[in-house]
Parts: C-alpha cells; sequence; structure tokens
C-alpha cells in the first residue's frame, strides 16, 4: 500500500510540473506560422503589441516585411508594410520597433542617407506608415549602421556600425551605444568594449530593464557555427563577459530575436514540419532582466479635452524620483516601472482647485501584468467625490506616515483652494487581527477590559453566599486607525489647513489572506454646514 502511495504521489507530482511549469517553447499562432509560407527574423515591441516579421508570401516569393497588432490575448491578421518601407534597398531583417511599437526604425541604403546603409525611422500614424525620416549623424555615418534596439523611455540606444554591408550580411561590425541629452539630441555614439565588440558584433538586442544584452557573432568563442547569440549582463555598470545561448544557438546563423518587456521568452525563427516557423523559447533563468510593465493612459479635464498636467512616479522603497514627465497634445502619456520596487504614480494639475490623482503598483510581486491602462480625469472637487490617497503610507507597525511630506502638501493646496466644502479623512484598515498573545509584531495596540461577574461560593461556616469577582481581559491588536488620522490631521493643519474644515473617521475589515492586508487613506468632499 506504501508502494502505491509513493507511486500516486509521484505521478500527481509529475503531472503538477507539466500543467504549471512554464512551456519550454511555445509556436505562434496560425495565421503567423501558416505551414506552406517561411516566416523569420521577428521582432516585437517591449510591450507585447506589435510584431515585425520577413515572409516569403509575396510576389515572385521575393522576402517582405509584414506587420501584426494584437488585440486582447490575439494576434490579427498581418499585412505587408507598405513599399516605401518594403524596398530592396534595404538590409533584409534590419528592422526594429519602438517600444509601444509605434515607429519603425529600418536599416537602408535608399537616395538622402548619410553614408552606405543608414537607419531611417517612420511612425504610425491611424493605420497608416508615414515618410522615413534619417536619423542623421553621429548616429549614421559614412560607413553603414543598422538594427537599432531602444530603452523604454528612448533614452538610449544600441545599433551596429559595420565596414561592409549589403542586402544580406553585413561584415566587421561592432555594438555602440548612444543616449539623448537633455536638448533631445543624440550625442556621439561610443563602441562597446573590447570583450563585447570581438571582430564581427551585430544585431543588438536591449532588455526593457536595460541590464542584458543579446546580440550576434561569428568571431566568438564557444560556438556552433555560423552567426551565434550571446548574451551579457551590466553588472554594477560594466558589462560583463558574453556567454553563447546554446539553448537557441545551432550550426546554422542564429541572429535576429526579440522579446517583450518581461523578458521570459525569446522570439527566434527556426526549421518546421514544412517551412521555418517562429518559436518562443523560454530563456534560462540566469539569463532573464527583470520584467517590466507599461502603465499608459489619458489624463482629460471635466469636459473631456486634454488638461495641463505633471506626471512622477517615486520609488517608495529609495524615496527618489524614478520618473517625471508630461503629458502629449492629446493627454496621452506612458512610462515604464521596472520589477523589484514599489512606486507611487502622481498626476497633478497644473491648476491648484482640480483634483489630483495617485496610484501605488507594487512591482515586487513575481507576476505582473505587461501593460497597465490608468485614465483620470482632473476637475473641481464637489460633494461626495472621493479621492484614492495611494500615496500615503505608514512606517511598518506604527502610526507615524512614511515621508508623505509631497502628499500633505498638494493635499493641502487643494483643501485650501476649496473654502466651500468641508473634508473627512477616512483611514481603513483591511486586515484587522487580535489576539490574547502578542503573537505578531504587528499587533501593537493593547485594549484591556475588565468584567464583573458574581460566584457562588462557601464559607468557613459552611453557608452559601454571593461574591464579585473581577475579570481582566487583555487584547492585542492591530488597530492604529485613530491614531493615523489624527497624525495626518496634525501634518495639515501644520501646513496651514483650517482644522475645522476636517474631520475623520475609521474603518476596520477583517482579511484572511496576508497579501490583501492594507491600510487605505482617502479624502472625501463633504458639503459645509
Amino acid at each position: 500500500m506504501k508502494r502505491n502511495s509513493a507511486l500516486i504521489l509521484a505521478l500527481i507530482c509529475c503531472f503538477a510540473s507539466v500543467c504549471f511549469a512554464q512551456a519550454p517553447t511555445r509556436k505562434l499562432p496560425q495565421n503567423i506560422n501558416r505551414p506552406t509560407i517561411n516566416v523569420s527574423a521577428p521582432f516585437i515591441s517591449l510591450d507585447g503589441s506589435t510584431l515585425l516579421f520577413t515572409s516569403d508570401y509575396a510576389e515572385d516569393n521575393v522576402p517582405t516585411v509584414y506587420y501584426a497588432s494584437k488585440v486582447g490575448p490575439d494576434w490579427q491578421d498581418p499585412v505587408a508594410l507598405p513599399k516605401h518601407i518594403n524596398t530592396r534597398l534595404n538590409f533584409m531583417k534590419g528592422y526594429t520597433l519602438s517600444a509601444d511599437g509605434k515607429t519603425i526604425y529600418i536599416t537602408s541604403i535608399k537616395s538622402g542617407g548619410v553614408g552606405g546603409f543608414d537607419i531611417w525611422s517612420g511612425s504610425l500614424k491611424g493605420n497608416s506608415w508615414g515618410d522615413l525620416q534619417n536619423m542623421y549623424a553621429p548616429i549614421n555615418s559614412r560607413l553603414h549602421e543598422g538594427s537599432p534596439t531602444f530603452t523604454p523611455d528612448g533614452a538610449t540606444m544600441y545599433f551596429m556600425r559595420c565596414e561592409k554591408m549589403d542586402a544580406q550580411k553585413a561584415e566587421r561590425c561592432k555594438i555602440m551605444v548612444t543616449k539623448k541629452a537633455a536638448n533631445g539630441r543624440w550625442e556621439e555614439p561610443a563602441e562597446l568594449p573590447a570583450h563585447i565588440n570581438t571582430g564581427n558584433s551585430q544585431t543588438p538586442r536591449i532588455s526593457a530593464d536595460g541590464s542584458v544584452l543579446i546580440f550576434s557573432s561569428n568571431a566568438m568563442k564557444p560556438s556552433k557555427g555560423g552567426m551565434d547569440l550571446y548574451v551579457s549582463r551590466l553588472v554594477n555598470g560594466e558589462w560583463a563577459n558574453p556567454e553563447a545561448m546554446d539553448f537557441v544557438n545551432t550550426e546554422k546563423d542564429d541572429q535576429f530575436v526579440s522579446s517583450i518587456s518581461n523578458g521570459r521568452y525569446l522570439l527566434k525563427d527556426a526549421p518546421g514540419k514544412f517551412k521555418s516557423e517562429i518559436i518562443e523559447y523560454l530563456v534560462p533563468e540566469p539569463w532573464r532582466p527583470r520584467a517590466v510593465m507599461k502603465v499608459e493612459g489619458q489624463i482629460l479635464g471635466q469636459n473631456g479635452m486634454p488638461i495641463p498636467a505633471y506626471i512622477s512616479v517615486t520609488d517608495l522603497a529609495t524615496h527618489k524620483r524614478f520618473f517625471s514627465g508630461r503629458p502629449d497634445k492629446e493627454g496621452n502619456y506612458f512610462l515604464y516601472l521596472t520589477q523589484g520596487s514599489k512606486y507611487e504614480l502622481s498626476i497633478d494639475p497644473e491648476e491648484s482647485h482640480l483634483t489630483f490623482y495617485s496610484k501605488m503598483f507594487d512591482m515586487t510581486v513575481e507576476e505582473s501584468p505587461l501593460v497597465q491602462k490608468v485614465n483620470t480625469v482632473l476637475k473641481p472637487v464637489g460633494v461626495g467625490d472621493v479621492l484614492e490617497l495611494d500615496g500615503i503610507q505608514f512606517k511598518p507597525y506604527t502610526a507615524e506616515p512614511d515621508d508623505v511630506g509631497f502628499e500633505i502638501q498638494r493635499l493641502s493646496r487643494l483643501i485650501k483652494s476649496s473654502p466651500q466644502l468641508n473634508f473627512e479623512l477616512q483611514v481603513s484598515l483591511i486586515g484587522y487581527q487580535e489576539d490574547s498573545t502578542r503573537s505578531h509584531p504587528d499587533l501593537t495596540e493593547i485594549s484591556i477590559d475588565s468584567v464583573i461577574i458574581q460566584l457562588d461560593d462557601i464559607d468557613t461556616l459552611g453557608q452559601l453566599y454571593s461574591r464579585d469577582s473581577l475579570i481582566v481581559k487583555t487584547t492585542y491588536h492591530n488597530n492604529r486607525t485613530e491614531k493615523q488620522a489624527l497624525a495626518l490631521l496634525e501634518q495639515l493643519t501644520a501646513s496651514g489647513v483650517d482644522r475645522s474644515s476636517l474631520t475623520y473617521s475609521v474603518h476596520l475589515k477583517p482579511e484572511a489572506i496576508p497579501e490583501n492586508r492594507k491600510t487605505l487613506v482617502r479624502l472625501l468632499a463633504k458639503r459645509k454646514n
């Protein structure tokens, strides 16, 4: 019986590992991988919304670049890029995309360039790709440049600069890096170190977090033959010695790959049953970058029109500014958050009487979505409006606000610009706990209840009599909400807010799942009495 139980347990474990482990390879759907067509050289945008690839599904089987977009979980049927992009003057497969998939970069020797093959860019406007623009010096030179790759903010670019290039191949290439200066111009590119540039390093791909660089070379060891893929990790500001990516390298050329922002899978072409197809390969753990999540949205006013605003993100672990920017003229914005910390997104209008917006993102969890949409309307505060104050946190196991100076400042500004209203500060504890002993560090509060009960007893003469007994009950709990509310009111008053316009309320709710326990702070606008 013991042997049977062990066998059953082993089978269950094997079944679970098959069901829940990540698949080592995954094929793209059949509207991309058609059994009668060769597809190759996939490049996917970091946000996973856009895919480019080369296909021989064209007149005379001429290799043609196709474009596909994702709607929800599904890839739409691909379409060929227009002829002003798909030309025989291009370095085939030397195309890439911006992080959001709305700008394409190609490598072409078309007229109007700086030297030989140059890097050109074109933007997606509605459903059409605009005219290509040369990136000029200092990116392009008298040599041949191509295959650029960008960090999500678009401020750092890696590309290859080659002594020789034609439509099919490049030779004697080096990987270059450049950054955007404060004026928006690209700085003079610099070569990556010699242990990266060993004689013919090509097609760089930078991870979304900027810490992992994948490139190809036929001048490195070990090698399986032809162009092989190598990976280097940025450690303390220096690129480590490259390692061969033997889980995808073959004896043929392995060169054109890409990955979405979580870096978990690598897209690459491989021989299929009939034709070449695009496969996703699970990247070994040591080579995976930190995941990156895209936050995007639109900021509008009460009338539905874009409104001037400031966008900032604070790393709550370091209390340092992680991002600052403004929406575009349509009110749209996007930014990227890196795995490993908690962040506060703040959206503030230029006009002080309008509501602001805060949201906290926990990127310490193992799984985060690729994209999070955050749309907001900034309007004059009115009776019944509730502001979620995600940016207000408390130091662990205390009622002391944790570095909330900025939050208090803008909350104070809003309250003082709305003298026609009163405001109620609401502090809610999701995850109230209590115990008869201090069984957890969170149980910092003590409540003592005394109960008088009547007991029957027998005296020394054997007579029955009644007496009172006092029982003291001590309860340890984590309800610091009133202290927290008063601490916030004190800071608001110190900032110049009229205390008579402020009240507070506290709320408790049990929560069994530890990960869901939290303290929430909100502000309710009320009619002035």
